[in-house]
């Protein structure tokens, strides 16, 4: 299948979970760089480690996620923050720098990708539902997939503290 006819599909991932913390608080562990270390680090990647957050969370704003695995290898995410909706709604673009090892922003590589999060109060609960999309193959979004598993199973431990 050509790569035009993949992008056509839109590949999407969709992840739902429910946190006992009211909406406001789990939006600000996603927008506040201290708080987004606490609980991302320690889903970084398998045997990775979170070596640099910055997340500058207004519309046009840039954050960059860098993890160093175990074998050195770095895998460095960037994007612009295109929706900031306090405590309702978060949507960023999502790509990998091709050499993620530096301390700024560096150069990316395709396809950008799009992240939405909503956030939706049930009492003194919160709903969050997490969409990944334009994913470049199946693969991808397995990849995604186990990652963001392990990252909300690890907000939600952050959240509850």
């Amino acid at each position: 299948m050509s790569a035009t006819k993949m992008a056509e599909q839109n590949i999407k991932l969709q992840l739902t979970r429910v946190f006992d913390a009211p909406r406001e608080l789990v939006f600000k562990a996603w927008t506040e760089a201290d708080q987004f270390k606490q609980w991302f680090g320690a889903a970084a990647c398998d045997g990775g480690a979170l070596q640099s957050v910055k997340v500058d969370a207004r519309v046009g704003g840039k954050y960059r996620l860098q993890v160093r695995r175990a074998d050195g290898e770095f895998f460095t995410t960037v994007g612009i923050y295109r929706e900031v909706k306090p405590p309702e709604r978060l949507v960023f673009t999502w790509q990998f720098e091709k050499d993620g090892s530096g301390d700024e922003y560096g150069e990316v590589e395709p396809p950008e990708m799009l992240v939405t999060l909503e956030f939706r109060a049930h009492g003194k609960q919160t709903e969050m539902i997490l969409t990944h999309e334009k994913f470049a193959s199946v693969e991808s979004r397995g990849r995604h997939e186990q990652g963001w598993t392990r990252c909300l199973d690890s907000l939600g431990k952050f959240i509850v503290k």
